[in-house]
This record gives C-alpha cells, sequence and structure tokens, in this order.
C-alpha cells in the first residue's frame, strides 16, 4: 500500500535475481568456457551466453553445448554436474549488483516493503551471492531452484517466496525477462521489468524501469494507478 501522507510504499516485492540485481554472465560465462575447454570446443562471449540465462542451470548447459556443437553422447547430466561444481566454487568472482541496487533496496525497506529473491539459479549459490554482495539484508527472503520441485513460470515459486514476508501488502515481480513476467501473471501478481538497455518488451507489463534509484517512485505510481481503478 502507498500512505501518501507519509511517502511509504508497502509493497511485498518479489525479485529475479540474474540480470536483474546482479550481473552474473561474466562468472556464468567463465564457468562455461572451462567446461567448454575440457571438452575441446572453442569459448563462447557473454554477449552470446547472456541468451541462455533465464530459465535454469540445466538449460543454460543444454543451450551452450547445443550452441557449439551438441550434447556429448546425448546425456546432459556429467555436464550439468560439471558446470555446476565449476561455478559454485566460487559464484560470487565476477559478479555484481547493478548501481543502486543496494542503496535502492535500504530505501525500499525504510519505507516498508518486505522483500525476496525468486530465482532459477541453485539456491545455495543465491544464497551466497546475496550475503556476499551485502543484499540479505535488507532482502529476507529466498525461493530459487531446489527449493521446489518447479521452476518459474510456475506461480508456486512466486507464492513460496511471498510467504516468507510479513505483512498482507499487494505482490509485486520484479524482473528482467519473458520468464518472470509470466511468473507474475500465472500468480496474479503484478510485473515490473528492468529494462537497463529502454528497449520495450514484447510481452506485458505494469511498469518498466531502467535506472535503480527510479523503482521507488515507480512503484509509487503503480500504487496510486491500482488506486484509482478501484475508485472507479
Amino acid at each position: 500500500m502507498f500512505d501518501q501522507m507519509a511517502g511509504r510504499v508497502s509493497f511485498r516485492l518479489i525479485f529475479d535475481l540474474d540480470e536483474t540485481l546482479i550481473d552474473s554472465v561474466p562468472s556464468l560465462t567463465a564457468a562455461a568456457n572451462v567446461m567448454l575447454g575440457e571438452l575441446g570446443r572453442a569459448p563462447v562471449e557473454p554477449a552470446r551466453y547472456k541468451s541462455f540465462v533465464g530459465h535454469g542451470m540445466r538449460q543454460q548447459v543444454k543451450r551452450v553445448l547445443e550452441a557449439t556443437g551438441g550434447v556429448p553422447g546425448g546425456d546432459l547430466r556429467p555436464h550439468l554436474a560439471r558446470m555446476i561444481a565449476i561455478y559454485g566454487a566460487d559464484p560470487l568472482r565476477g559478479t555484481g549488483s547493478y548501481p543502486g541496487v543496494l542503496e535502492t533496496l535500504h530505501k525500499l525497506a525504510e519505507q516498508g516493503c518486505q522483500m525476496a529473491v525468486c530465482t532459477q539459479k541453485p539456491e545455495a549459490q543465491a544464497r551466497q551471492i546475496l550475503q556476499g554482495l551485502h543484499l540479505m539484508p535488507p532482502i529476507q527472503g529466498l525461493t530459487g531452484g531446489g527449493t521446489l520441485d518447479v521452476l518459474k513460470p510456475d506461480p508456486a515459486m512466486l507464492h513460496h517466496a511471498a510467504a516468507q514476508l510479513s505483512g498482507d501488502g499487494p505482490v509485486v515481480m520484479i524482473g528482467d525477462r519473458d520468464v518472470d513476467a509470466q511468473t507474475a501473471a500465472n500468480a496474479g501478481a503484478q510485473f515490473v521489468l528492468f529494462a537497463p538497455d529502454g528497449q520495450q518488451p514484447a510481452f506485458a507489463t505494469d511498469a518498466t524501469f531502467s535506472e535503480w534509484a527510479d523503482l521507488p517512485a515507480v512503484l509509487s505510481d503503480l500504487r496510486a494507478k491500482s488506486d484509482l481503478r478501484v475508485q472507479a
């Protein structure tokens, strides 16, 4: 809810992790290139690897192998295990939060927001990153890959993350991809897109922002519009 007198936005905010709160493409690409090197394959560039992110580690490994010659022996499992081992050894290396993230999260917490993360990344790795980058707290809850037996866009992921937060404020999903938008839609939540390149997406959003410092104002506008619809 938004209290105009107090200037407080008391949402329950559920954030995607990779390419929303953090830039993890360099570290993921580096881990994948170690795996590819062990297979005698040429490395891939971060810009190309970014297109593989968003649907969980299994899909990342499958896509990078298919893009570089196919899945050896047709069995993804040993390569997935190897990628997880390489990346999991130091998921913080080469990973950082986007400019303004930490300051904005603290501001939102001061305004009464409760915050959690809903990510396809394995929960242990996600927690290590969030704590290592000093994002947890103010982030309080975490639902990751392996927390449940499903991944986004299954709404159970978002519901599980929101259930870790106190209060009954409206739930808003904040992410950078269509899978995040679909998760929000499946869960009956509003969706705010982080679009640092400023491009308009081909999928539906309730609001968009490109700079993290703008998010509190975007959420205030979103709440005001919701109040106007209710009054109408």
